[in-house]
């Protein structure tokens, strides 16, 4: 019997554990609901459901070939234990995860498990990450992972024959529930969502992609919407590589040279956060307390002591005072997706504006995007908050940004009905209308929307000379750059972006 055990890896195409699996002998194809996982404060009703989704899907496709996904609750080592006793086995056959603390946890129990029973755990790699990266160079791991991101996607096995266990499994026990209510307006999961996507994406929308990803009146529909498959491994970077060449080739495409032109550079845009996003998780690999422990040790204490409970429970709830801001968090409250500027923005405005340390908001955006993939979330709250290096701290100017991005108020008066009839002078600055306009437009300010919490031009500048005086003293960075703190507003901002 060979077990192949599904993490974040929920697909049965370019799987390659499975895929060999199926080649070595009858399979168990498993996933458990970990009481570890679930009941973490970086997991949410709204992933807990998007998985479901993507369960269900896979367990579909599997059935299609003859096997059956068998889903168990419990801690994994003890559940193992309880298959093995039962019929002991040779092979775990699962893909390398570079997931949060819990999940790094787990896999040395597992680890340990498999050396005590004599069981092989073959682990594949993904998301161009190598395992044990000491002695190689980034040259290295960049030539490594454009051949992994090139190479043909594992074809999925047509038949699996299923294992036949003697007796019966551990009874399956309910999954637990996760904290917090599920999303009226999240993405639905499973495989059949994420090449529909994929295909729509890839055909019409990846031309104009490079111009749409900064506005959220655009990156809506002008983003792939790709990530939370990605995060939940429903579809890989192959395969979307693969989809991309494939499109470049097209008789349509090859036939109009200017057309293709524009759709490479669009395409080579969108494979630059593709690689983006491999570097987080090869850093992540390299340092799994990155959720908890600041990059530069130095940077420890700058704003731990001083958390304002009342100013966090405003940002998350979307009252800060700031139109763009509070739009975006009540979208992401309903849709658990924002576009990369906007979560570059609510981000900054809660580690600079308000000075918060970056530990807890990081805990509530990670349960609210439904997206969440730990090496990205926890590089970006460290690039942020100036703990990641000399080029990090970030500081967005939520007024300049909506009148940038949002010049007539469409997103802020979509997210925040309360502001509907202010005028358009006063929409991303309310706070500035006179009384009499105040009463015009039937808003008051300090009653029917909230007064600003901070002057956020002064905020932001404290902020970034505390960062930057800290970097200084714990000689991250000298003097002479200091000016520089914080003006790199898009650059260092790649999470979300798809």
């Amino acid at each position: 019997m060979e077990i192949v055990w599904f993490k974040h890896d929920l697909r049965i195409r370019d799987h390659a554990p499975l895929t060999e699996a199926v080649a070595a002998g009858p399979v168990l194809a498993l996933f458990i609901h970990e009481p570890e996982i679930i009941l973490a404060p970086d997991f949410s009703a709204s992933h807990g459901a998007f998985i479901r989704e993507c369960l269900d899907s896979l367990s579909a496709a599997l059935q299609e070939r003859g096997a059956e996904l068998v889903e168990l609750t419990g801690s994994v080592p003890g559940l193992l234990e309880k298959i093995w006793l039962q019929q002991p086995f040779a092979n775990l056959w699962s893909h390398e995860e570079t997931g949060n603390w819990a999940s790094y946890q787990r896999d040395k129990l597992v680890a340990s498990w498999c050396r005590q029973r004599g069981v092989r755990w073959r682990q594949a790699p993904q998301n161009g990450v190598l395992r044990g990266l000491t002695t190689r160079t980034k040259q290295d791991w960049l030539a490594e992972l454009e051949v992994y991101s090139s190479s043909e996607p594992v074809k999925a096995p047509r038949n699996i024959v299923p294992a036949r266990l003697d007796p019966m499994l551990p009874a399956p026990v309910a999954p637990l529930q996760a904290a917090g209510h599920d999303k009226p307006g999240r993405i639905k999961g499973g495989r059949a969502e994420a090449i529909r996507l994929l295909t729509e994406f890839v055909r019409t929308k990846i031309i104009r992609y490079p111009q749409s990803i900064s506005s959220p009146l655009t990156a809506e529909d002008g983003c792939s919407r790709l990530s939370p498959f990605l995060a939940h491994g429903v579809i890989t970077v192959r395969e979307i590589v693969l989809a991309m060449n494939r499109r470049v080739g097209s008789p349509e495409i090859a036939s109009n040279k200017y057309r293709q032109e524009r759709l490479i550079n669009a395409l080579r845009f969108f494979a630059d956060r593709l690689s983006w996003r491999a570097g987080y998780f090869q850093n992540m690999e390299s340092m799994p307390r990155l959720e908890f422990d600041n990059i530069h040790p130095a940077m420890s204490g700058l704003r731990e002591e001083e958390f304002d409970p009342a100013r966090f429970a405003h940002w998350k709830n979307g009252e800060t005072g700031y139109p763009m801001v509070d739009a975006a968090m009540k979208m992401l409250h309903h849709t658990g997706w924002i576009n990369m500027r906007m979560r570059g923005m609510v981000l900054s405005f809660a580690l600079n504006e308000l000075w918060l340390h970056w530990r807890e908001p990081a805990l509530f955006l990670a349960r609210e995007f439904v997206d969440y993939e730990p090496a990205i979330h926890y590089n970006q709250m460290q690039i942020h908050a100036g703990t990641a290096g000399a080029g990090s701290m970030l500081a967005y100017n939520p007024v300049k940004q909506a009148q940038e991005l949002d010049p007539e108020g469409v997103f802020v008066r979509r997210w925040l009905p309360v502001l509907q009839a202010v005028p358009d002078a006063y929409i991303f600055e309310p706070w500035t209308m006179p009384l009499a306009a105040q009463t015009a437009c039937g808003v008051t300010i300090g009653i029917d929307y909230p007064v600003p919490l901070v002057d956020h031009l002064e905020a932001a500048r404290q902020a970034r000379s505390r960062v930057a005086d800290a970097q200084i003293a714990a000689g991250i960075r000298q003097r002479a750059v200091r000016n520089k703190a914080g003006q790199n507003r898009d650059g260092a901002n790649q999470a979300g972006l798809f």
